[in-house]
C-alpha cells in the first residue's frame, strides 16, 4: 500500500486529538518540573533564613535571655521566635534543674510558651503533632492539660504525639491522665511508647500506678505490672513496699515475673522470701526473673535457691543461676555445693560461666594454693571436677573436621 495514500486515510479528528494529547502531556511534564524547581528553591530559601536566624540567636543568646535585647525586637519576626524556642528547648534537654527553671521562666515571660500552646490548637495534622511534642519538651505543669486534650483526639497519630509530649514532661499528673484513659475501654492506644511514657512519668511516685494495676485485667494488668518492674532501682523498692507481695501471688505469670523483677530493687531481707518462692514457680520465665533478681544481691543466703536454679530443667534458668553463683565471693564453697548436687549439667553450666568470666584459672590457682586449708583430698576432688567439667565443655564445643564425600561405585 502506498504510504501517502495511508496518511490521507487518517481521520483528521483523530490526528487533532493525538496532537492535543502530546501538547497537554508536554505541558503537564513542564509544569511538574517547574513546580519541583520552585518548591526546592523556596525550601532552600526558608532553610537559609532559618540558619541565619539561628546564627543571630546564638550570637546574642545571653542578651536575649537576660532581657538586654527586649522581646519586642524579635517576637514579631516569626522565624527568630522559632529559633529562640528551639534553642531554649535544646538547652533544657541538657541543663540542670535550676537552669531548666530559669529557661522555663524565660518562655513564660516572653510569651513563647503561649505561642507553642496556640500552635497545638490552631494546627492540624503533622504540624499539630510536632507542636504537641514541642510543648512536652518545656516540662511545664500548665502544658499537661493541653497535652491531655490531645489524648482524646480521634487521630491515632495525634494521640501518640500527645503521649510522647507527656513523656517529655515526666510529671506524675501526666501519668495519672494516661492511666485513667488506659484502663478505660474508649482508649485503644498501646505499645512501647505508652509503656515508656508511663515509666518516665511514674518515676517520681511509683505508687500512683498501683490502684490502676489492681483494677486492670488481662493484658492491661500485665503492661502496668511491667511499668512497676521497670521503674529505676532508687524509686520502686523504697516506695512500693508490701504492695509488691500482692503481685507475687497473682494468678498471671507475667505479673509474677514483673514482681520478681521489681523485688530486685528492694532490700534483701524483704525481697529474699518472696524471690525464693518465685524461684520455684511453675513457669520458667518467672523462675528466670527470680533467679536473676537473686543474683543481683550476691548474698551467701541465696546459694540454696541458686543451686536449685542451676539444676533447673530450663537452660536459660541454669545459665542465669550459674552467672549468679560465679559472683559469690566464696567460689570454693560454691563449687563444693555444686558437686554435692550430683548434676552434670549444673557443673557444666558453672564451668562454662567461670570460663566466660575468666575466673576458671583463678579458681584453679586458688585451689592449688590453699590445698592445706581446704584439705588435700577435698582440693584434689574439686580440681578433678573442674578438669572433667572443662573436658566435657570442650567436647561439647568441638566441631568435627570436614570429611571428603565417598564416591560410590
Amino acid at each position: 500500500m502506498n504510504p501517502i495514500a495511508h496518511l490521507r486515510s487518517i481521520h483528521p479528528e483523530a490526528a487533532a486529538f493525538a496532537v492535543r494529547a502530546i501538547v497537554f502531556s508536554v505541558a503537564g511534564i513542564a509544569a511538574l518540573i517547574t513546580f519541583i524547581v520552585i518548591r526546592r528553591r523556596v525550601r532552600r530559601r526558608y532553610f537559609d533564613r532559618l540558619a541565619d536566624a539561628e546564627f543571630y540567636v546564638r550570637q546574642r543568646w545571653s542578651a536575649i535571655l537576660s532581657g538586654e535585647i527586649p522581646a519586642a525586637e524579635w517576637r514579631a519576626i516569626r522565624i527568630h521566635a522559632k529559633a529562640i524556642i528551639e534553642l531554649t528547648l535544646d538547652r533544657m534537654d541538657v541543663a540542670s534543674p535550676e537552669e531548666c527553671e530559669k529557661l522555663r521562666s524565660f518562655l513564660r515571660r516572653t510569651g513563647l510558651l503561649d505561642r507553642v500552646v496556640l500552635d497545638t490548637r490552631r494546627f492540624r495534622g503533622w504540624r499539630r503533632e510536632a507542636a504537641l511534642v514541642q510543648l512536652g519538651r518545656t516540662r511545664a505543669p500548665e502544658a499537661v492539660p493541653v497535652l491531655v486534650r490531645g489524648l482524646d483526639a480521634p487521630e491515632v497519630n495525634t494521640q501518640l504525639a500527645a503521649v510522647r509530649g507527656l513523656a517529655r514532661t515526666g510529671l506524675p499528673s501526666a501519668a495519672e491522665a494516661m492511666l485513667e484513659r488506659f484502663i478505660s475501654d474508649r482508649w485503644k492506644l498501646e505499645g512501647t511508647s505508652l509503656l515508656n511514657a508511663l515509666i518516665i512519668c511514674a518515676r517520681a511516685n511509683p505508687r500512683i500506678v498501683l490502684p490502676y494495676l489492681f483494677l486492670a485485667r488481662g493484658e492491661k494488668r500485665e503492661l502496668l505490672a511491667r511499668v512497676v518492674s521497670e521503674i529505676p532501682a532508687d524509686r520502686a523498692g523504697a516506695q512500693l513496699g508490701d504492695d509488691l507481695l500482692l503481685l507475687v501471688a497473682d494468678a498471671s505469670a507475667e505479673v509474677r515475673a514483673s514482681a520478681a523483677r521489681a523485688l530486685a530493687h528492694a532490700e534483701f531481707a524483704f525481697a529474699f522470701p518472696a524471690l525464693a518462692t518465685l524461684a520455684e514457680d511453675g513457669e520458667w520465665f518467672v523462675r528466670l526473673r527470680a533467679i536473676t533478681s537473686l543474683g543481683r544481691f550476691a548474698e551467701p543466703r541465696c546459694v540454696p535457691a541458686l543451686l536449685r536454679g542451676l539444676c533447673d530443667r530450663n537452660r536459660h534458668v541454669r545459665q542465669r543461676a550459674a552467672e549468679a553463683l560465679a559472683r559469690i565471693p566464696d567460689s570454693i564453697s560454691v563449687l563444693r555445693d555444686v558437686l554435692d548436687t550430683k548434676d552434670p549439667y549444673a557443673l557444666q553450666a558453672l564451668v562454662a560461666e567461670l570460663d566466660r568470666t575468666g575466673n576458671f584459672d583463678k579458681l584453679t590457682e586458688e585451689l592449688e594454693s590453699q590445698a592445706e586449708r581446704v584439705g588435700q583430698a577435698d582440693s584434689l576432688r574439686l580440681l578433678q571436677a573442674l578438669e572433667s567439667g572443662a573436658d566435657g565443655l570442650r567436647a561439647m564445643m568441638r566441631i568435627p573436621a570436614a570429611t571428603k564425600p565417598v564416591k560410590m561405585a
